[in-house]
C-alpha cells in the first residue's frame, strides 16, 4: 500500500475566518485534498486549543483531518510561539513531510519543526507595502523573519504576477524562487443568491472593502460626495466591509454625510447575499490601491458585473481587456466622481464568456488547488 504524504496547516490560519482572502485559500486547498486526494495525501491540522478542534470537529468537510494539538503554556504574552516551541523540543523527530504557512508570517527558527519540507503561501508583498494605521511589533518581527530567513523555505508562492514582484521587491527573493499559483474566482457560479433588500428605483452601486486605509472606501465617499446633489440623489451605494478596523474614523467621516437613503452598510454578507448583490447592481467598485489579487472585483467579474478596479493591480491588469472593467487611478477623487456619473449607462457582461476567460488563465479553485498538490507529490 502506497505511504501518504503528510501535510500540516495550522488551523488558526482559516477556521473562523469567513472573510479573510487568504483564510479562503488555505480552506479551499484543504478541502480539496481532503475530498479528492486523501488516498495520496494526509492533511494534519495544528491546532493551539480545544477551541480550534471544535470548529474543525464541526464542520464535515474538515472532520476527516487529522489534529495536533499543540502543548499547553503557561500565560499570554507570545503563547503561540511558546507552544510551536515547545512542541519542537518534544517531537524532534521528522513526522510532516511538509508544513505549509499559509502567510509570510513565520515563526523564529520556523525551520526546526519536524518537518521535511516548509512551504510558504506569500500570497504578495503586502505585509511590507500596505501602508498601516499604527505599529504593530508582531507584524515587524514576522517581516524581519521572512526578509532573512526566506532560504530555509522550500517552496515560495505569489498568486500573481504583480504579488511576485512585490515579493522580489520587499523581500529580496529571487523571481527564480517563487512560483505564481493564481487564486480561484468560481466559488460563486454554482451558487443560489440569496436576496436582499435592494432598491431597484436608483443607480445602485457596491463598494466593496474594509474599513482600512488601504482599502480606500474614504476616496470613493468623497468623489460620491462630490456630485451634484439633485444627480446624486439619483444613486445608492452599498458599502460591504468589516467596519471596526483602525481606520474606521476617516471612513465614519464621510459616511456621516450621506444620508441613508443612499447609502445601506453591510459589516459582513455571506457569498450568496454578496452573489445577489454582484447581480443587481449597476457597478462595483473594488477601491483598495495595494491587492496581491484582489479577490472581490474576480468574483464581481465572473458574475457579469461592470467593474471598477485600481490601475496597476492584479485585477486591473488581467482583466482590463475585457468589456465593461474600467480601470482608473483609485486615489484620484475626481476619476471617481466621473467613473460615478459614467455608471447609469453601464451595461452587464456575457457571463458566460467572462466565466470561460478566468477559466482559460486557470483561475479556478480546482485549477488552483491541483497546482498545490502537484508541488505536495513532487516534494
Amino acid at each position: 500500500m502506497q505511504t501518504r504524504i503528510k501535510v500540516a496547516w495550522f488551523a488558526s490560519a482559516f477556521v473562523g475566518r469567513t472573510a479573510s482572502g487568504t483564510a479562503q485559500t488555505a480552506r479551499k486547498i484543504i478541502e480539496y485534498v481532503l475530498l479528492n486526494e486523501a488516498k495520496k495525501i494526509e492533511i494534519v491540522l495544528i491546532a493551539k486549543n480545544n477551541y480550534e478542534i471544535d470548529l474543525i470537529k464541526n464542520e464535515p468537510n474538515l472532520s476527516q483531518a487529522s489534529i495536533i494539538l499543540l502543548p499547553k503554556v503557561k500565560g499570554k504574552f507570545l503563547r503561540s510561539s511558546r507552544q510551536f516551541y515547545k512542541y519542537i523540543f518534544k517531537n524532534k523527530k521528522e513526522s510532516l513531510d511538509v508544513l505549509h504557512f499559509s502567510a509570510a508570517r513565520l515563526y523564529p527558527f520556523y525551520w526546526k519543526f519536524p518537518a521535511k519540507k516548509i512551504f510558504c503561501t506569500f500570497h504578495a508583498g503586502g505585509e511590507f507595502s500596505v501602508p498601516q494605521d499604527k505599529f504593530v511589533l508582531s507584524r515587524f518581527i514576522y517581516n524581519f523573519i521572512a526578509k532573512t530567513q526566506w532560504r530555509k523555505l522550500d517552496k515560495i508562492f505569489a498568486d500573481s504576477e504583480f504579488g511576485l514582484l512585490e515579493i522580489v521587491k520587499f523581500y529580496g527573493i529571487p523571481r527564480s524562487k517563487v512560483d505564481v499559483i493564481f487564486l480561484g474566482t468560481d466559488h460563486f457560479w454554482n451558487l443560489e443568491a440569496s436576496r436582499i433588500p435592494i432598491n431597484k428605483t436608483k443607480i445602485n452601486i457596491a463598494v466593496i472593502g474594509r474599513w482600512q486605509h488601504y482599502k480606500n472606501i474614504h476616496s470613493v465617499l468623497e468623489g460620491f460626495l462630490n456630485l451634484d446633489k439633485p444627480f446624486a440623489n439619483m444613486f445608492h451605494i452599498y458599502l460591504v466591509g468589516k467596519q471596526n478596523l483602525p481606520g474606521k474614523l476617516k471612513i465614519q467621516k464621510f459616511v456621516d454625510q450621506i444620508s441613508p437613503e443612499q447609502m445601506t452598510l453591510f459589516n459582513y454578507l455571506d457569498d450568496a447575499e454578496l452573489k445577489f448583490l454582484y447581480q443587481n447592481v449597476q457597478l462595483v467598485i473594488h477601491p483598495s490601491i495595494n491587492e496581491g489579487f484582489g479577490l472581490p472585483a474576480f468574483e464581481a467579474f465572473g458574475e457579469g458585473a461592470p467593474i471598477a478596479v485600481h490601475n496597476d493591480l492584479p485585477a486591473a491588469y488581467y482583466l482590463n481587456s475585457q468589456s465593461q472593467v474600467h480601470v482608473i487611478n483609485m486615489s484620484d477623487v475626481d476619476s471617481i466622481s466621473a467613473l460615478i456619473i459614467k455608471s447609469a449607462d453601464f451595461k452587464r457582461a456575457n457571463v458566460n464568456e467572462r466565466r470561460s476567460f478566468l477559466s482559460k488563465n486557470f483561475m479556478t479553485w480546482d485549477q488552483m488547488c491541483k497546482q498545490y498538490v502537484y508541488t505536495y507529490l513532487e516534494s
